[in-house]
């Protein structure tokens, strides 16, 4: 006997579910009142309040551009600040290591002795020894002399001037 490929008896009846209907609106009744109709005046005020947001809006997204295209300006500024900076430190680190070089005790010691220049000899120092009263005077510059002379004419102009009046 050949098998059915489905078994009918032992299903199950699905039952439909009835529609539902839609539900009924209720009927809206118009009253009077509401929204309130408004003077001229202040239609005008409301319409210049909104024009005057709009404007700080604007005002305020202008600015903001602005600001970030000032930031984007800045910011390639420090950039080319910076690489010039590194640049210029760069240099400066080899003009250092050159002056080292040029410098440096070897070579300052290469270069004397290609001049002929010798190290001293402590039998070429002399010591000098002074007594108590002896001393050692630096000559005046022209300008101390003319002062000095000036002062002392001063001063006997001055001392002549109290004899003549005792």
């Amino acid at each position: 006997m050949a098998q059915a490929a489905y078994d009918y008896s032992d299903a199950q009846v699905k039952r439909r579910r009835p529609r539902q209907q839609p539900e009924r609106k209720a009927a809206l009744r118009v009253e009077q009142g509401g929204k309130r109709r408004l003077t001229p005046l202040q239609a005008a005020m409301r319409c210049a309040v909104q024009l005057v947001s709009l404007g700080l809006l604007v005002g305020f997204a202008v600015a903001l551009i602005w600001s970030e295209a000032q930031i984007v300006e800045l910011s390639g500024e420090i950039r080319t600040a910076k690489a010039e900076l590194v640049s210029q430190q760069s240099q400066y680190d080899y003009y250092t290591t050159t002056l080292d070089s040029q410098n440096s005790i070897t070579r300052v010691e290469d270069v004397a002795s290609q001049l002929g220049l010798v190290k001293v000899d402590e039998s070429q120092i002399t010591y000098i020894r002074l007594h108590s009263d002896s001393a050692l005077v630096r000559r005046e510059s022209t300008v101390e002399q003319w002062t000095g002379i000036l002062q002392a004419g001063v001063l006997s102009l001055m001392g002549s001037a109290a004899n003549a009046g005792n």
